[in-house]
């Protein structure tokens, strides 16, 4: 799909006004350090579960709990072993591993939740290959759910989960050496290309009605 990128490093900069993106994007630096360090995703797990309340993960604890045990463990264990990391890396995975990462997203979508609860913790544990999935960032990347009035009540179902990132992966791949120089001059937090384009494409599809300025205002 065509996107344009406009005003990306002020999009940015207004984002991270927002204490719970500020906080989440520092959590998901230290995730990385602890990654580099040796740390396995699996182990961050029950950390970056309730992180993923800093950008309004309706999930609550009683599912977090029920994501912590097994069966549905072993999913998370899949997803955390099976995602590739990086634009490149995903965009050339096969069907098996296509397979995998749909069956175990599908596994862990209970008690009505969908991909934005589900994609809300792993965009902190592989934030260089899953966005945030919530309903206005699927309308923009594939049009599979109405554009939200409100950002309250997700419906995005599992199945949205490989094309949302189909498509998402397709524009960090387009524009890869315009989000490298964003992130470069971005202050708040350290970010790598396909975080920068989440960021830019919550703003655009639904950011802007909390940080630009109202009519008549400002």
């Amino acid at each position: 799909m065509g996107y344009t990128i406009s005003n990306g490093a002020e999009k940015l900069r207004r984002r991270a006004t927002l204490p719970g993106a500020f906080g989440y994007d520092l959590a998901a630096a230290s995730f990385r350090r602890a990654r580099a360090a040796g740390v396995t995703p699996i182990d961050l797990l029950p950390a970056a579960l309730p992180a993923s309340w800093m950008v309004n993960n309706k999930t609550t604890s009683k599912v977090f709990h029920t994501w912590l045990t097994h069966p549905l463990l072993g999913h998370f264990e899949t997803l955390l072993d099976q995602l590739p990391v990086g634009t490149d890396a995903y965009l050339e995975a096969g069907d098996e591993v296509r397979d995998a990462l749909a069956a175990s997203v599908t596994a862990l979508a209970i008690d009505g939740h969908g991909v934005a609860a589900i994609s809300k913790v792993l965009a902190l544990l592989v934030p260089e290959t899953v966005p945030l999935m919530d309903d206005a960032a699927v309308h923009v990347l594939t049009g599979g759910v109405a554009k939200p009035e409100t950002d309250g009540s997700p419906t995005a179902g599992p199945e949205h989960f490989l094309p949302a990132l189909d498509a998402f992966h397709a524009i960090v791949r387009e524009h890869e050496g315009e989000l490298i120089a964003i992130a470069r001059v971005h202050q708040a937090a350290p970010l790598d290309a396909a975080q920068v384009m989440d960021r830019v494409l919550w703003y655009d599809a639904y950011g802007y009605r909390h940080l630009e300025p109202k009519q008549g205002q400002g």
